[in-house]
């Protein structure tokens, strides 16, 4: 097979315009055999415009689309529709269709214009109502489902069609969200048969999580064309969505996960702040301090400590030690290069031990430092009272403030920490 024959779709220089607005600008990318591709971006990037003219449904002001190396404008309707199946946004059924004979409409490109659908028609469409869960609905009024119903039937229409290439413009709208994974679990079901499917999400996530490659438009323009972690970038979802956002895989799931904040007013640059956790202590002190754009550093953390997680998510630079073993020598010369070099060191409401003392004999070298301290140093300390006896001499330093989680918070949030 040559590399034309291996491509479903073939887009180069597409340029749509509706009116005296140009809508879709410059597009160019190709779709191969068994490929499940999310297309993404902001309301009115151009999304449904783009797939329409995919289709052949808008001319194009410049550019070319070939399907199976086929220019799609030279197509006749039939032969377009046993290649391309397209499941619109907003599609008004008739009043008093039953499902199946929703569904059976997909057939229509294999009928004569003399034939009704035959046995083999109906097998196949019932084939597909079970496929997405729709043959109990099969004999009744398409008015008469749910949302969720709707959308499954008519996903069962676009597959009956049995075309190697599939369009789906935001197929998961007035699903529940099982319902919405499901749409995208038969999608790779359907790829897996080398057919090749295109579908408009709105659920970044969701996208994400089961597409083999991401298209992101923003302005009628691809920003981006890659795998999902090529794609779902800090950088990209602010320049597309104008999000500000940390995007990092979420360990529970081990899938990628976006987290979204407002960015601060920023009247001061943002300093250096070292925090010194372990234990999930320092979980939302790095969350806090990351949305308000300080740059930050941790240590040191082990592998598997819901901290080193959560650093991990926002891209902290942190020293890391081993796994249930007490700090190194070389990570405790750089966790202290660090906590020297920042404007300000938070020290968590950490539980003390052999093997972490040396993060508390650490914070003696910070300039400025805040100490958390939501539970009595009494309560954490494990050493024997060794670990106790150093935060005694810690707090009693001039440079040294102590305070709540809750109060950390507060002086956070008004941009009081982590400002030069």
């Amino acid at each position: 097979m040559n590399d034309t024959e291996s491509l479903a779709l073939s887009v180069a220089g597409v340029d749509v315009q509706l009116g005296d607005r140009l809508i879709v600008r410059d597009c160019s990318f190709t779709v191969g055999r068994g490929e499940f591709i999310g297309i993404i971006g902001p309301n009115g990037a151009g999304k449904s415009t783009l797939m329409k003219s995919l289709r052949g449904m808008l001319p194009l002001a410049a550019g070319t689309v070939r399907v199976f190396d086929h220019p799609i404008h030279s197509l006749g309707d039939k032969n377009a529709a046993r290649l391309v199946a397209y499941m619109q946004q907003e599609v008004n059924v008739g009043f008093g269709f039953t499902a199946l004979e929703v569904v059976l409409a997909g057939r229509y490109s294999y009928l004569k214009w003399w034939r009704n659908e035959s046995e083999h028609d109906r097998s196949i469409a019932r084939k597909y109502m079970a496929f997405t869960g729709t043959e109990p609905l099969a004999d009744k009024p398409v008015n008469q489902v749910s949302g969720g119903e709707r959308q499954r039937i008519l996903l069962a229409k676009v597959l009956a069609q049995e075309t190697p290439l599939i369009f789906l413009d935001e197929p998961t709208a007035s699903l529940d969200l099982v319902y919405q994974e499901e749409i995208f679990r038969y999608c790779q079901t359907i790829c897996a048969e080398m057919k090749s499917v295109l579908l408009i999400a709105h659920d970044i996530k969701l996208a994400a999580k089961f597409c083999s490659r991401l298209i992101l438009l923003a302005e009628g323009r691809i920003v981006a064309d890659g795998s999902p972690d090529e794609v779902i970038t800090v950088e990209n979802l602010e320049r597309a969505y104008g999000l500000h956002a940390a995007v990092f895989m979420n360990q529970v799931t081990g899938n990628l996960d976006i987290h979204t904040y407002e960015a601060p007013a920023q009247t001061q640059q943002p300093g250096t702040v070292h925090v010194i956790g372990g234990g999930g202590a320092a979980a939302s002190i790095l969350r806090a301090l990351y949305e308000q754009g300080c740059r930050l550093s941790a240590g040191v953390l082990q592998p598997g400590d819901t901290d080193a997680d959560v650093a991990s998510a926002f891209a902290v630079d942190v020293v890391m030690g081993q796994s249930f073993c007490a700090i190194g020598a070389a990570q405790a010369e750089t966790n202290r290069r660090k906590i020297a070099e920042a404007d300000v060191v938070v020290l968590g409401n950490i539980c003390y031990g052999q093997q972490n003392l040396d993060n508390l004999q650490a914070a003696f070298f910070a300039h400025k430092l805040i100490v958390i301290e939501d539970t009595p140093i009494s309560e954490r300390d494990y050493t024997g009272g060794t670990a106790a006896g150093l935060y005694g001499q810690l707090v009693r330093q001039a440079q040294v403030e102590v305070m709540t989680s809750e109060e950390f918070m507060g002086r956070v949030v008004t941009g009081k920490i982590g400002k030069q």
